[in-house]
């Protein structure tokens, strides 16, 4: 199934908030009414300190997720099925402060200034449209865009065990897309792409 893949803008904001609204979680959480994230955590804002900014009410969450995403401080990709979201995938390389925080548990290197890297943190995707290749075309097309950027690398975090709560995607995905292992610590996976 092919998929319209757009970065996020300030004009998508109500979509993306919409997409949040009405897509569930996954069944584990179904019913649960302030289980969705809206994915206010992986941003670029000097505010974020990785602990302290999990906003309490799902419609806390809303509003700032709206408000970030008005700001540019939410950055990533949004797939379309007929004019509908079906898909996200948080994509950036301005969430400094949570690339720090992640290290705690991942081996993450630290960053030269010289070299580019593009992070994923994570996805969700519609019910509807699951193991229809949308994660992959996601992938695919954030590490085209990142190499027209300029970027070296795009790097995400996988968890060597993969559950139905994972918002970070299966290995086997990156895999599929080109990506290698460059690191393992206690079951947390670094793999890296090289564009250049």
């Amino acid at each position: 199934m092919n998929v319209e893949i757009r970065k996020l803008t300030p004009e998508l904001a109500e979509d993306y908030v919409h997409f949040f609204d009405v897509t569930p979680y996954n069944d584990y959480y179904a019913g649960n009414d302030e289980v969705p994230c809206y994915c206010v955590k992986w941003r670029n804002d000097d505010t974020y300190d990785g602990v302290g900014h999990w906003f309490p009410t799902r419609e806390e969450r809303r509003e700032r997720a709206l408000q970030y995403v008005r700001d540019g401080k939410l950055q990533g990709y949004l797939a379309y099925r007929g004019g509908e979201a079906v898909g996200w995938c948080n994509a950036t390389a301005d969430c400094q402060g949570g690339v720090n925080h992640m290290r705690i548990y991942y081996p993450i290197e630290e960053y030269r200034e010289d070299v580019k890297v593009k992070s994923i943190f994570c996805f969700m995707v519609a019910p509807e449209v699951q193991r229809m290749g949308v994660a992959t075309q996601l992938v695919e097309h954030i590490c085209r865009n990142a190499a027209a950027e300029g970027f070296d690398f795009v790097e995400a975090y996988p968890n060597k065990k993969y559950t139905v709560l994972d918002c970070r995607g299966p290995l086997a995905l990156y895999k599929k897309c080109g990506f290698s292992i460059c690191a393992k610590r206690r079951g947390k996976i670094v793999v890296r792409k090289a564009l250049q």
